[in-house]
Protein backbone atom coordinates (compact mmCIF):
# COMPACT_ATOMS: atom_id res chain seq x y z
CA UNK A 1 0.00 0.00 0.00
CA UNK A 2 1.13 3.38 -0.73
CA UNK A 3 0.38 6.50 1.57
CA UNK A 4 -2.47 7.71 0.66
CA UNK A 5 -4.07 3.63 0.33
CA UNK A 6 -2.74 3.94 3.87
CA UNK A 7 -4.57 6.62 5.44
CA UNK A 8 -7.95 5.97 3.52
CA UNK A 9 -7.38 2.31 4.83
CA UNK A 10 -7.26 3.65 8.38
CA UNK A 11 -9.98 6.72 7.21
CA UNK A 12 -12.52 3.74 6.75
CA UNK A 13 -11.55 1.64 10.31
CA UNK A 14 -11.65 5.13 12.14
CA UNK A 15 -15.09 6.26 11.10
CA UNK A 16 -16.98 3.77 9.83
CA UNK A 17 -15.50 0.58 11.99
CA UNK A 18 -17.11 2.10 15.12
CA UNK A 19 -20.09 2.73 13.53
CA UNK A 20 -20.46 -0.60 12.34
CA UNK A 21 -19.55 -1.95 15.27
CA UNK A 22 -22.39 -0.55 17.41
CA UNK A 23 -25.04 -1.51 14.41
CA UNK A 24 -23.61 -4.96 14.46
CA UNK A 25 -22.90 -5.31 17.91
CA UNK A 26 -19.83 -6.49 16.74
CA UNK A 27 -17.88 -9.37 18.87
CA UNK A 28 -14.40 -10.03 18.06
CA UNK A 29 -12.23 -12.98 19.08
CA UNK A 30 -9.43 -13.83 18.62
CA UNK A 31 -7.14 -10.86 18.07
CA UNK A 32 -4.25 -11.49 19.53
CA UNK A 33 -3.98 -14.60 17.00
CA UNK A 34 -2.86 -11.90 14.32
CA UNK A 35 0.81 -11.59 14.04
CA UNK A 36 2.40 -7.93 14.53
CA UNK A 37 4.45 -8.49 11.97
CA UNK A 38 5.39 -10.96 9.01
CA UNK A 39 3.79 -11.45 6.17
CA UNK A 40 0.39 -14.09 6.52
CA UNK A 41 -2.90 -15.20 3.99
CA UNK A 42 -5.69 -14.94 5.94
CA UNK A 43 -8.59 -17.48 4.53
CA UNK A 44 -12.09 -16.19 5.56
CA UNK A 45 -16.07 -16.98 4.62
CA UNK A 46 -17.63 -14.73 2.66
CA UNK A 47 -21.56 -14.09 2.73
CA UNK A 48 -21.76 -10.15 2.32
CA UNK A 49 -20.61 -7.14 0.83
CA UNK A 50 -20.03 -6.18 4.52
CA UNK A 51 -17.21 -8.48 4.94
CA UNK A 52 -14.33 -6.69 4.14
CA UNK A 53 -15.08 -4.11 6.18
CA UNK A 54 -16.04 -6.26 9.27
CA UNK A 55 -12.76 -8.15 8.37
CA UNK A 56 -10.42 -5.02 8.41
CA UNK A 57 -11.86 -3.81 11.66
CA UNK A 58 -11.28 -6.49 13.52
CA UNK A 59 -7.73 -6.77 12.70
CA UNK A 60 -6.50 -3.96 14.54
CA UNK A 61 -3.05 -3.95 14.65
CA UNK A 62 -2.30 -4.73 10.53
CA UNK A 63 -3.26 -3.45 7.36
CA UNK A 64 -4.77 -6.19 5.32
CA UNK A 65 -4.54 -5.89 1.62
CA UNK A 66 -7.33 -7.78 0.03
CA UNK A 67 -7.53 -9.58 -3.45
CA UNK A 68 -10.83 -8.40 -4.85
CA UNK A 69 -13.27 -10.34 -7.72
CA UNK A 70 -12.09 -8.38 -10.49
CA UNK A 71 -15.55 -7.73 -11.93
CA UNK A 72 -16.50 -5.82 -8.92
CA UNK A 73 -13.83 -3.39 -10.20
CA UNK A 74 -16.40 -2.40 -12.83
CA UNK A 75 -19.63 -1.81 -9.96
CA UNK A 76 -19.37 1.72 -9.35
CA UNK A 77 -18.38 1.77 -5.60
CA UNK A 78 -16.82 -0.98 -5.33
CA UNK A 79 -14.31 -0.20 -7.64
CA UNK A 80 -13.19 3.28 -5.99
CA UNK A 81 -13.37 1.55 -2.37
CA UNK A 82 -11.28 -1.15 -3.81
CA UNK A 83 -8.98 0.90 -5.14
CA UNK A 84 -8.57 3.37 -2.47
CA UNK A 85 -7.38 1.18 0.38
CA UNK A 86 -4.95 -0.91 -1.85
CA UNK A 87 -7.13 -4.01 -3.21
CA UNK A 88 -5.70 -6.39 -5.84
CA UNK A 89 -8.08 -7.93 -8.50
CA UNK A 90 -8.08 -11.69 -8.78
CA UNK A 91 -10.08 -13.47 -11.72
CA UNK A 92 -11.97 -16.54 -10.09
CA UNK A 93 -12.45 -17.78 -12.77
CA UNK A 94 -8.63 -18.96 -13.18
CA UNK A 95 -6.07 -19.43 -16.22
CA UNK A 96 -3.49 -17.04 -17.30
CA UNK A 97 -4.92 -13.86 -16.21
CA UNK A 98 -5.67 -14.95 -12.81
CA UNK A 99 -2.32 -16.39 -12.60
CA UNK A 100 -0.59 -12.72 -13.08
CA UNK A 101 -3.02 -11.29 -10.58
CA UNK A 102 -1.82 -14.03 -7.77
CA UNK A 103 1.39 -12.87 -8.72
CA UNK A 104 0.66 -9.78 -7.29
CA UNK A 105 -0.51 -11.20 -3.95
CA UNK A 106 2.76 -12.54 -3.64
CA UNK A 107 4.68 -9.37 -4.02
CA UNK A 108 2.52 -8.13 -0.86
CA UNK A 109 3.81 -11.20 0.57
CA UNK A 110 7.37 -10.78 -0.12
CA UNK A 111 7.17 -7.91 1.45
CA UNK A 112 5.92 -8.96 5.21
CA UNK A 113 2.27 -7.61 4.59
CA UNK A 114 -0.80 -9.35 5.20
CA UNK A 115 -2.90 -10.82 2.41
CA UNK A 116 -6.46 -11.62 2.66
CA UNK A 117 -8.47 -13.86 0.22
CA UNK A 118 -12.42 -14.83 0.73
CA UNK A 119 -11.76 -18.02 -0.86
CA UNK A 120 -15.50 -18.83 -1.81
CA UNK A 121 -15.62 -16.13 -4.22
CA UNK A 122 -19.02 -15.15 -5.70
CA UNK A 123 -20.79 -17.95 -5.05
CA UNK A 124 -22.18 -17.60 -1.27
CA UNK A 125 -22.55 -13.70 -2.67
CA UNK A 126 -24.64 -14.72 -5.74
CA UNK A 127 -26.56 -17.22 -3.80
CA UNK A 128 -26.66 -16.72 -0.51
CA UNK A 129 -30.21 -18.65 0.03
CA UNK A 130 -28.05 -21.69 -0.04
CA UNK A 131 -28.56 -24.23 2.83
CA UNK A 132 -24.63 -24.24 3.11
CA UNK A 133 -23.29 -21.24 5.02
CA UNK A 134 -19.80 -22.29 3.57
CA UNK A 135 -19.19 -23.14 0.14
CA UNK A 136 -16.26 -25.05 -0.90
CA UNK A 137 -12.81 -22.80 -0.94
CA UNK A 138 -10.75 -21.96 -4.49
CA UNK A 139 -6.92 -22.57 -4.14
CA UNK A 140 -6.03 -19.73 -4.91
CA UNK A 141 -4.82 -19.08 -1.17
CA UNK A 142 -3.20 -22.28 -0.37
CA UNK A 143 -1.04 -21.65 -3.84
CA UNK A 144 -0.30 -18.20 -2.59
CA UNK A 145 0.68 -19.39 1.15
CA UNK A 146 2.73 -22.55 -0.06
CA UNK A 147 4.62 -19.87 -2.80
CA UNK A 148 5.64 -17.26 -0.11
CA UNK A 149 6.20 -19.96 2.56
CA UNK A 150 3.47 -17.73 4.91
CA UNK A 151 1.28 -19.01 7.57
CA UNK A 152 -2.51 -19.11 7.03
CA UNK A 153 -4.75 -17.51 9.13
CA UNK A 154 -8.54 -18.80 9.38
CA UNK A 155 -10.69 -16.31 10.06
CA UNK A 156 -14.83 -16.73 10.27
CA UNK A 157 -17.25 -13.73 10.08
CA UNK A 158 -20.99 -15.22 11.66
CA UNK A 159 -23.69 -13.18 10.60
CA UNK A 160 -26.99 -13.34 12.09
CA UNK A 161 -30.81 -11.89 11.51
CA UNK A 162 -29.46 -11.70 7.93
CA UNK A 163 -31.78 -9.45 5.98
CA UNK A 164 -31.69 -8.73 1.60
CA UNK A 165 -31.81 -5.25 -0.02
CA UNK A 166 -33.46 -4.95 -3.10
CA UNK A 167 -32.28 -6.80 -5.89
CA UNK A 168 -30.40 -5.11 -8.95
CA UNK A 169 -32.08 -6.63 -12.24
CA UNK A 170 -30.01 -9.82 -13.90
CA UNK A 171 -29.50 -7.25 -16.76
CA UNK A 172 -27.49 -4.94 -15.71
CA UNK A 173 -25.69 -7.76 -13.52
CA UNK A 174 -24.57 -8.90 -16.06
CA UNK A 175 -23.19 -5.74 -17.57
CA UNK A 176 -20.47 -5.77 -15.02
CA UNK A 177 -20.36 -9.18 -13.91
CA UNK A 178 -19.31 -12.92 -15.29
CA UNK A 179 -20.98 -15.23 -13.64
CA UNK A 180 -22.93 -18.17 -14.18
CA UNK A 181 -25.76 -17.01 -11.88
CA UNK A 182 -25.47 -12.99 -12.75
CA UNK A 183 -28.81 -13.29 -15.24
CA UNK A 184 -30.67 -13.82 -11.87
CA UNK A 185 -29.51 -9.91 -10.96
CA UNK A 186 -27.94 -9.79 -7.10
CA UNK A 187 -29.29 -8.69 -4.22
CA UNK A 188 -26.69 -8.19 -1.20
CA UNK A 189 -26.72 -9.60 2.48
CA UNK A 190 -26.69 -7.78 5.31
CA UNK A 191 -26.55 -8.50 9.10
CA UNK A 192 -28.33 -7.84 12.17
CA UNK A 193 -25.68 -8.81 14.34
CA UNK A 194 -22.23 -10.00 13.94
CA UNK A 195 -19.06 -11.92 15.03
CA UNK A 196 -15.66 -12.17 13.51
CA UNK A 197 -13.72 -14.87 15.07
CA UNK A 198 -10.02 -14.77 14.59
CA UNK A 199 -8.13 -18.71 14.14
CA UNK A 200 -4.20 -19.55 15.30
CA UNK A 201 -1.92 -19.17 12.44
CA UNK A 202 -1.68 -22.60 10.50
CA UNK A 203 2.11 -23.46 9.54
CA UNK A 204 2.41 -25.12 6.50
CA UNK A 205 5.72 -26.08 6.75
CA UNK A 206 5.87 -29.64 6.06
CA UNK A 207 4.41 -28.91 2.96
CA UNK A 208 6.71 -26.34 1.71
CA UNK A 209 9.53 -28.01 -0.16
CA UNK A 210 7.08 -30.43 -1.78
CA UNK A 211 5.17 -30.12 -5.38
CA UNK A 212 2.33 -27.30 -5.62
CA UNK A 213 0.14 -29.60 -7.08
CA UNK A 214 -3.73 -30.34 -7.16
CA UNK A 215 -3.66 -32.77 -5.04
CA UNK A 216 -1.73 -30.49 -2.36
CA UNK A 217 -3.66 -27.54 -3.13
CA UNK A 218 -6.99 -29.49 -2.58
CA UNK A 219 -5.77 -30.84 0.83
CA UNK A 220 -4.50 -27.82 1.98
CA UNK A 221 -7.54 -25.45 0.80
CA UNK A 222 -9.72 -28.94 2.12
CA UNK A 223 -8.48 -28.76 5.58
CA UNK A 224 -8.34 -24.75 5.79
CA UNK A 225 -12.01 -24.46 5.20
CA UNK A 226 -12.83 -27.34 7.49
CA UNK A 227 -11.13 -25.07 10.54
CA UNK A 228 -13.16 -22.26 9.05
CA UNK A 229 -16.55 -23.99 9.67
CA UNK A 230 -15.54 -25.16 13.19
CA UNK A 231 -14.38 -21.67 13.72
CA UNK A 232 -17.85 -20.38 12.21
CA UNK A 233 -19.98 -23.19 14.20
CA UNK A 234 -17.72 -22.21 17.46
CA UNK A 235 -16.60 -25.67 17.76
CA UNK A 236 -12.49 -27.44 18.66
CA UNK A 237 -12.13 -23.60 19.82
CA UNK A 238 -9.12 -24.82 22.23
CA UNK A 239 -7.24 -26.35 19.33
CA UNK A 240 -8.27 -23.96 16.29
CA UNK A 241 -8.67 -20.31 18.17
CA UNK A 242 -6.83 -20.11 21.74
CA UNK A 243 -4.56 -22.80 21.22
CA UNK A 244 -5.04 -24.55 24.87
CA UNK A 245 -5.05 -27.76 23.03
CA UNK A 246 -1.68 -28.05 20.78
CA UNK A 247 -2.66 -28.90 16.51
CA UNK A 248 -0.81 -30.01 13.82
CA UNK A 249 -1.50 -28.84 10.47
CA UNK A 250 0.41 -31.35 8.61
CA UNK A 251 -0.27 -34.26 10.49
CA UNK A 252 -3.68 -34.25 12.84
CA UNK A 253 -7.01 -34.61 10.52
CA UNK A 254 -9.49 -31.56 11.69
CA UNK A 255 -11.56 -33.96 13.53
CA UNK A 256 -8.43 -35.85 15.48
CA UNK A 257 -5.35 -36.83 15.51
CA UNK A 258 -4.21 -39.22 12.65
CA UNK A 259 -0.88 -40.28 10.62
CA UNK A 260 1.04 -37.67 8.59
CA UNK A 261 -1.35 -37.27 5.60
CA UNK A 262 0.45 -36.41 2.46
Amino acid sequence: MDTNQLLAYEAIRFFIGPMMKFHLRLKIEGQENVPDNGAAVIACNHRSTMDPIILGYSVRNRYISFGAAAWSYKVPVYGHFHRAIGAFPLTLAGGEKSSEELDRGLELLDEGEIVGIFPEGGETIFDPGKAEKITPFKTGFARLALKARAPVIPVAIIGSGERRLPTVPGPIVEKMVKHPKSDKGYSSVIYKRAKCRIGLPLDLGDFYDRPINKKLLDLVTSKVRQIVMKLYNGDDLERFMTGEIPFDFAYERIGGRTKKLL
